[in-house]
């Protein structure tokens, strides 16, 4: 082999295995909230704290979590979200059910040491993730007390679902749990809005 022929040569594994040593850009994604307009509250306003929700230990990491076929859950490295999931989610629905709530101030868990809560809506989410099939799931089960602890709804089970129109899409699968969080978020506020009427 010529000289040439050898730098050729070498050159062509250093490219072959730069390619193989090579791995996709990670991508981020976030939850979405609704988009609806807030109005100042009364300075009297009753404040409801939001959470805490429990999110189970699956969920707890920064990879966006898809469901496979059986038991097979898919962790996927270069899909991840921008901000921790468990905080998303809090953040998300405080800010939409503060949005459909007049006169009410929704705050999210943790709390600012300073605020005092009048109510809390607690929980546990035992599901929230995207099928291979498409189909977003949530099984939640949430309640409300006020802050001497007393029961102002007592706690029920929900599942949620909306449809991913691209399952192996992550921003397809970011949006489907972003419907989930919305219509979680209505229901929050109805029952909140209830509970609040019989007591005043």
């Amino acid at each position: 082999m010529t000289f040439l022929g050898k730098i050729t040569f070498v050159a062509a594994i250093a490219l072959l295995l730069g390619a193989c040593g090579s791995s996709p850009p990670v991508r981020y994604y976030s939850l979405e909230q609704i988009d609806v307009i807030a109005k100042p509250d009364a300075a009297d306003s009753k404040i409801v704290g939001l959470g805490p929700l429990r999110v189970p230990d699956y969920l707890r990491r920064s990879q966006i979590v898809t469901r496979g076929a059986g038991a097979n859950v898919n962790i996927d490295d270069f899909a991840r979200w921008a901000e921790p999931l468990d905080q998303a989610v809090h953040g998300i629905v405080a800010n939409n059910v503060d949005s459909l709530l007049a006169d009410i101030i929704v705050v999210a868990f943790p709390y600012i040491s300073t605020v005092d809560v009048d109510y809390v809506v607690v929980g546990r989410i035992d599901r929230f993730d995207v099928g291979a099939d498409g189909d977003a799931i949530m099984i939640v089960q949430w309640g409300l007390v006020d802050s001497s602890g007393e029961t102002r709804i007592a706690p029920q089970r929900h599942r949620y679902t909306a449809r991913a129109s691209e399952p192996d899409d992550s921003g397809s699968v970011a949006q489907a749990m972003s419907d989930i969080l919305t219509q979680l978020s209505h229901d929050i506020a109805k029952g909140v809005d209830d509970a609040l009427r019989k007591t005043s």
